[in-house]
């Protein structure tokens, strides 16, 4: 029995909590950071998406978006890869689901997942950034709410919904973008 005791404490205090904090338990469309996205698309449809993903400045990363009848939650998913791997590994994925002149049901969603977060990770720092007109809209009618959460790992999530005046055509929708480490300093430090 003395032996026993110590064997108990033992088990109980090496237990694992239920919480990660590795940015690859949260997928989008059952795909995560660190994933390479030959295992969801063939060479060629990356290469293509390649060609119009060189959109900053600096070109060590490109996007890439797809549409995909088999996507359940999300209209499209973007993923960002460095330019020169050939194992297209996703160091960035985002999601876009559409709310059209629904902005509230957008919001609702928003909470949802945040929530979700909160129950995925330890230790997260969550800044609610309230709503603000939108930089690309001139006319200020264009408004955005975002919740920006970052991980003790240095990895970052943001959930924004954005509300598009008529004026700009563009769809109402939440968006949400899960960065890596690496690839959130490269586009605040050295993309632009």
């Amino acid at each position: 029995m003395k032996k026993l005791l110590p064997i108990l404490i033992l088990v109980f205090t090496l237990e694992t909590p239920s919480q990660a904090d590795d940015i690859r338990d949260f997928q989008i469309e059952g795909m995560s950071i660190g994933d390479s996205l030959l295992d969801y698309f063939s060479e060629e449809e990356i290469e293509i998406k390649k060609k119009n993903g060189l959109v900053y400045p600096n070109k060590d990363y490109y996007s890439a978006t797809f549409r995909s009848s088999k996507y359940e939650m999300y209209e499209r998913v973007q993923f960002h890869l460095k330019a020169t791997d050939k194992k297209y590994i996703i160091y960035s994925i985002g999601g876009k689901i559409y709310y059209p002149n629904t902005i509230n049901n957008c919001y609702m969603k928003m909470d949802d997942i945040v929530s979700e977060i909160k129950t995925m990770f330890v230790d997260i720092t969550i800044d609610n950034a309230d709503t603000q007109k939108h930089a690309y809209d001139k006319t200020g009618k264009s408004t955005t709410r975002s919740i920006y959460i970052d991980l003790r790992s240095g990895d970052s999530i943001a959930v924004v919904c954005t509300d598009w005046s008529d004026e700009m055509k563009y769809i109402d929708g939440l968006t949400i973008a899960i960065d890596s480490k690496k690839f959130a300093y490269w586009l605040n430090n050295e993309a632009y």
